[in-house]
């Protein structure tokens, strides 16, 4: 399931990565749905290509208007239960091999809701997308202040290191919604994301409530996909994405209150 807002130079190669996985891997069971979240430049033409072309293994749905990624994610689960739920950024591409390894990773205990892959830049260098779970006081310091100063004041250790030594699944606390496979036991039972979260922390919020709910998160390193991280929130001053940002954190603090120290 891919959601797409604006995404027409980078969808194409989503979409691509997500068919060969399908044929490759679930040619009976499998389809990509694309939900595109009201974009202004050719992304609803690319998914009409597609669903001409692929009609019996892709769905196309072009929104009026922009629910934002959490409520679309929510809808496409909604309106096509699954075993399991494969969220794919319209930046990210990846071999099959890497959803078949995600999906044996899932699979292979009850209690596991979420399943993350090694995420590369396009250089090939390891993305840390994977992390623990944040605090209030690391978040304001290092936003107000800059890391230098969050990290004389309130050192913390934020990103695991060395992900590239790894080599068998391990637990993290969470890992960015780029790319990750759910439980569909899990979203049946549990819900995906809070529609609260218009962007951003969306995954976090996802990931905390899954442990809170004696689940586990895995990150799988043999499975490896690649993001074309923009980082939007981060550019510049105080952006209309950055003050989206800011506010989701907001509202994941205010309902994990243990995370603020």
């Amino acid at each position: 399931m891919i959601v797409s807002h604006n995404s027409a130079d980078m969808l194409e190669g989503a979409i691509e990565s997500c068919l060969t996985a399908i044929h490759t891997c679930f040619p009976k069971t499998g389809k990509v749905v694309v939900l595109d979240n009201a974009s202004s430049d050719s992304s609803p033409k690319i998914i009409d290509s597609y669903a001409e072309r692929y009609s019996e293994f892709f769905v196309g749905i072009k929104g009026t208007t922009n629910i934002g990624f959490a409520r679309a994610n929510n809808r496409i689960a909604e309106w096509f239960p699954s075993k399991t739920y494969a969220l794919v950024n319209p930046d990210v591409v990846f071999a099959p091999e890497t959803i078949r390894r995600l999906y044996t990773t899932l699979h292979s205990a009850e209690d596991v809701a979420v399943v993350c892959p090694k995420l590369l830049y396009p250089d090939q260098t390891v993305q840390p997308s994977v992390r623990q779970f944040p605090t209030l006081a690391y978040f304001l310091l290092r936003d107000l202040f800059g890391q230098k100063i969050q990290e004389r004041l309130y050192p913390f250790q934020y990103h695991y290191a060395d992900l590239q030594a790894l080599e068998k699944p391990f637990e993290v606390d969470w890992g960015i919604g780029a790319f990750m496979l759910v439980s569909g036991a899990y979203a049946a039972r549990h819900g995906l994301f809070d529609e609260r979260y218009f962007l951003y922390f969306e995954d976090v919020n996802l990931c905390c409530e899954a442990w809170e709910n004696g689940f586990r998160v895995l990150l799988d390193p043999q499975a490896v996909a690649t993001h074309n991280y923009r980082r939007a929130s981060t550019r510049g001053g105080l952006n209309y994405l950055r003050l989206l940002h800011m506010l989701s954190a907001f509202k994941f603090f205010l309902r994990h209150g243990e995370l603020w120290l």
